[in-house]
């Protein structure tokens, strides 16, 4: 039997990779909690449907970038559309800094950044190639929205803030027969795979509906030269259910994987009679190890519009790359809502670290047992809650499935609480020194647990 390969990387349960079998517990999604707003975009140079944040932490401090589009100057058939900048000392409380670099209705006292045609909804990202220069140490890809075809542009920047072309043209033209960049892309360096990674809207070929929008990738080596596109897999599928308007892809650095958040849309539904749009739209939540590959390790929305009804019509709701850690055991994530209103804002949500899905148990008892795999590491940590009358247990098996030798469930004293990273101990073994493939097997009552990693202590 070939065995996996563990590491010591941190493994959550968003896939069935290490999944073998499932014992009266179960896959449960988590749902991001609502906190403050972070923006009103009420901004004489912000309008309605401004969009797309993409937040990330920068050393000490959290910058965002988003699109600030103002309904009322038209310019050629097109709503004038600029990037705009804010910036957090903690990821909560966000200040627009007067950055005075682009003229709005005769002033330059705003925060707007760029003020391209070329580069609409823009991804904006710290590129950590080596060698990469300074003054191009942050980059950005946009798409073009001037007409067809479509075309995506870069940007490169020394501080996130001063930008200039990356190229004399487009990155990328698109072909006669997928001819759209519709909705924001997403870009970064890949430093797992070493390349750039871009990520947009196409029209897949083969959906459950014509014309149906989906989720393509492109790689380079250079941020300049672009291979052919591929539309990523979900489950397995080359055919997409639901229509993906959005993606928000981006690599998730407490483990090797790439989360994406792709808004749904049900074209045929609408729930304000009065509205006038088509569709409804919500948030899932798709996760990759190699960023091409992704399941969907939950059928239902990760989002939902909920109570507001501000946020029940087509495009209201959308999350923007990336996940920051925010405090201890704590990630955010930042959603635009009430898209299209008079009420336009964009809201923190958060999560526990690793926290999106689990593998639960009520109170009957359950069993978990991976696959069999090795690793590197002396001792084993798990991200977990119980409740108080709830626990796990930890028993490591070899590949046939039998119990060690001071490794059995009884060996384990039961674990409750709620903590981010727990050490798991054993009776009568001080560290885990075994050179062969194991199983874990984990029972739970009343419990969640969200990950597993295996390490040496210092």
């Amino acid at each position: 039997m070939n065995s996996l390969i563990a590491s010591n990387q941190r493994q959550l349960f968003v896939d069935n990779h290490f999944i073998d079998s499932l014992e009266y517990v179960r896959i449960h999604q988590h749902a991001p909690i609502p906190r403050e707003t972070c923006l009103t975009l009420n901004r004489p140079w912000e309008g309605e449907t401004s969009w797309c944040p993409v937040v990330i932490k920068d050393g000490d401090k959290y910058r965002m970038w988003y699109r600030s589009q103002d309904e009322q100057q038209d310019t050629g058939g097109f709503n004038h559309t600029f990037t705009a900048y804010a910036e957090s000392e903690d990821g909560i409380c966000w200040q627009r800094p007067n950055l005075g670099l682009f003229n709005f209705n005769g002033l330059t006292d705003n925060n707007i950044c760029v003020d391209n045609p070329n580069t609409k909804n823009i991804a904006v990202f710290v590129d950590e190639r080596p060698g990469v220069p300074e003054s191009e140490r942050y980059k950005a890809a946009g798409r073009w929205s001037g007409g067809k075809p479509a075309r995506i542009y870069g940007l490169v920047s020394p501080d996130g803030i001063h930008w200039q072309n990356a190229a004399d043209g487009p990155l990328i033209v698109a072909s006669e027969d997928d001819p759209n960049f519709d909705s924001p892309v997403s870009a970064f360096w890949d430093t797992r795979q070493e390349c750039y990674v871009l990520y947009a809207r196409g029209w897949f070929p083969d959906g459950n509906e014509p014309r149906m929008r989906a989720i393509r990738m492109t790689t380079s080596p250079d941020f300049i030269h672009w291979d052919a596109w591929q539309y990523i897999r979900i489950d397995g599928k080359t055919r997409f259910d639901y229509q993906l308007y959005t993606n928000a892809v981006h690599p998730y650095t407490r483990a090797p994987y790439y989360f994406a958040f792709p808004k749904r849309f049900i074209p045929t539904r609408q729930a304000l009679p009065e509205w006038g749009h088509d569709g409804l739209s919500d948030v899932l939540f798709l996760a990759s190890r190699d960023g091409l590959n992704f399941t969907q390790p939950y059928a239902d929305a990760f989002m939902r519009p909920g109570l507001d009804q501000n946020n029940w019509h087509e495009r209201s709701i959308f999350i923007g790359p990336h996940v920051v850690s925010t405090a201890p055991g704590e990630l955010s994530l930042y959603s635009v809502q009430n898209y299209r209103t008079p009420n336009a804002h964009i809201r923190r949500f958060t999560l526990r670290e690793d926290g999106f899905v689990s593998v639960r148990a009520d109170a009957r008892t359950g069993i978990l047992t991976t696959r069999p795999f090795t690793f590197t590491g002396a001792q084993l940590e798990i991200n977990y809650s119980t409740s108080v009358a709830g626990s796990i247990r930890i028993a490591l098996l070899d590949e046939a499935g039998d119990t060690l030798p001071k490794f059995a469930l009884d060996d384990c004293p039961h674990i409750f609480g709620d903590e981010i990273a727990r050490t798991v101990r054993w009776e009568n073994a001080n560290a885990i020194d075994i050179q062969q493939p194991i199983r874990l097997q984990f029972e739970l009552t009343e419990a969640d647990l969200f990950s597993f990693r295996f390490f040496n202590p210092d």
